[in-house]
């Protein structure tokens, strides 16, 4: 199971990144719908969010790979000592390796989401901004995935982050189980129940600006496209999801 879940997180890591990374430079000024409120801040929280993936991801796959027999020992002894704090280090990294359902889906569905992004960079090429825009010679994509739903590439934003806190929330987290900073139980439970707030907090802030930022988009393309938006809004009225919403 620990190559198994070594290779889902190496699967991941690469996805996400690119999925949270700008596929086009920043419009110029005359393309740019005004920034206000939320999405002044888009492009840095994207940036913390790489930022804590790879530090998250990468720990990860240290202590994964010090569970594999393709690790020296010599070099698994070093991981295992300078990383867990245990009175059973192995059976921790035993633990820790294990590929739980919660890992399992939530990995699954991040990488889905990364590579439904990914599609509609593609999809809608040097159009797709961070930023809300309207290019020069802008028009109005709805083939692809937007000819599902009208707001995919923020699907696969929900799903993405939907996945990632499933993964740092299942209960083999090992960012605290080989934490030298928690070597005692209680401590390592304060700590996963930290996690998870901040990580529910996080998600319920990122969902109520996504909202909001559909409306403001969905509004601009109205704005610009008129009738031609008006038909495509009827004829793929899901925003995320088909048939849901």
């Amino acid at each position: 199971m620990v190559t198994e879940k070594l290779l889902l997180l190496l699967v991941m890591l690469p996805a996400q990144h690119y999925s949270m990374t700008p596929p086009n430079a920043r419009p110029p000024s005359g393309e740019l719908r005004k920034q206000v409120g939320w999405e002044l801040v888009i492009p840095r929280v994207a940036m913390l969010l790489r930022a804590l993936l790879w530090s998250w991801a990468l720990l990860e796959c240290v202590g994964l790979f010090a569970a594999t027999d393709y690790c020296p020992p010599g070099l698994s002894q070093s991981i295992v000592h300078h990383l867990v704090r245990s009175g059973d280090p192995q059976r921790t990294l035993t633990h820790i390796s294990s590929l739980t359902p919660t890992f399992l889906v939530g990995s699954v569905l991040s990488i889905f989401g990364s590579f439904l992004r990914i599609h509609c960079y593609g999809t809608l090429g040097s159009m797709f901004t961070f930023e809300l825009s309207i290019r020069k010679e802008h028009k109005l994509i709805t083939s692809g995935a937007y000819a599902i739903v009208r707001h995919p590439s923020y699907t696969g934003g929900l799903g993405t982050g939907i996945g990632l806190f499933l993964c740092i929330l299942s209960p083999n987290l090992l960012i605290v189980a080989l934490s030298s900073l928690f070597p005692d139980s209680d401590s390592k439970i304060g700590m996963t129940n930290v996690l998870r707030c901040t990580c529910v907090s996080v998600f319920v802030g990122l969902s109520l600006g996504l909202v909001h930022r559909m409306n403001n988009e969905d509004a601009m393309l109205e704005k610009n496209f008129g009738e031609e938006w008006k038909e495509w809004a009827r004829r793929v009225p899901y925003r995320l999801i088909p048939w849901v919403y």
